[in-house]
């Protein structure tokens, strides 16, 4: 007999996704699971799309109450079943088995947790769809101590959860958890034929904001410091990278955004660890 599952789902505002999500979600083999959603106040369609799926729980909040990590501690608090999946409103699975192809690494207690390959979506900037491919190859992730995971399409046991329950306060809160989870032996697992159309096109300003926070979240998860020279290095061979997959690809018409894109990733984290050390009192 297959394990219950929990999926827990969180959106805002992530219509035309929203619908796409649920009717793929309608047509898994595998069955036997609960939807927990949570709203945090979308006004374009989504919560109306969850309404009607319907969602076995709903839960309604308002924006500004909105912490990833206090959201998923009291979604899953809400659960019973022992394996807990989450899959975010705007995350597509690809196949009728995407469920059944994530859980069972879990179900058969090889590992303790594992994510789905991100497939950017064919909107996507030609730099974003990059990105997405490199850190989504599975040649590129190590099953242990990689400090590398998603919380957008993934699942795990919930007696894990008990025992490491997401942080209460920062951004990056799915990879502190990770790793606070691996630091206590747990194993992790980046399932290659579990897949999920998802990805983010930002602005330059939306992106800066983005990494700002996460430059800020990496002092308390990693211990990060300002090193200049070391991430100038760093930036500017994946700016050569970058521009040699772009002239590979004949896409030179996207490299003064590709440069831009990665020089203000790198300044924005950059800004955020200075920040967050200036604002603990650390050198």
């Amino acid at each position: 007999m297959s394990t219950p599952l929990a999926i827990i789902m969180r959106a805002k505002n992530e219509m035309p996704y929203t619908r796409r999500t649920l009717t793929a979600l309608r047509t898994q083999r595998r069955k036997g699971w609960r939807l927990y959603a949570i709203d945090s106040g979308s006004t374009d369609g989504s919560l109306e799309e969850i309404q009607a799926f319907p969602p076995d729980e709903l839960v309604q909040i308002a924006p500004e109450d909105y912490e990833p990590g206090p959201v998923l501690n009291r979604m899953v608090g809400m659960t019973k079943e022992p394996i807990i999946v989450f899959l975010n409103a705007d995350a597509i699975p690809l196949s009728d088995d995407w469920l059944s192809t994530l859980v069972a690494p879990v179900e058969r207690g090889d590992v303790e947790a594992a994510m789905s390959v991100q497939v950017a979506r064919e909107d996507a900037d030609f730099i974003v769809a990059y990105d997405y491919a490199r850190a989504y190859d599975p040649k590129n992730i190590k099953e242990e101590n990689e400090d590398f995971f998603s919380a957008v399409a993934c699942c795990f046991r919930r007696d894990l959860w008990e025992k490491h329950p997401f942080k209460d306060k920062g951004y990056s809160e799915d990879l502190a958890w990770a790793r606070e989870c691996r630091q206590a032996g747990a194993r992790f697992r980046l399932v290659a034929d579990s897949r999920v159309e998802h990805s983010h096109n930002f602005t330059l300003p939306g992106l800066h904001k983005k990494r700002y926070r996460h430059g800020r979240a990496y002092v308390d998860i990693f211990g990060s410091k300002p090193e200049p020279f070391k991430q100038t290095v760093q930036c500017a061979k994946e700016m050569v990278r970058d521009l040699l997959y772009a002239v590979r690809k004949g896409r030179l018409d996207t490299i003064p955004f590709n440069l831009a894109h990665r020089y203000t990733i790198h300044r924005a984290l950059y800004l955020g660890i200075c920040e967050e050390r200036k604002a603990r009192g650390l050198k």
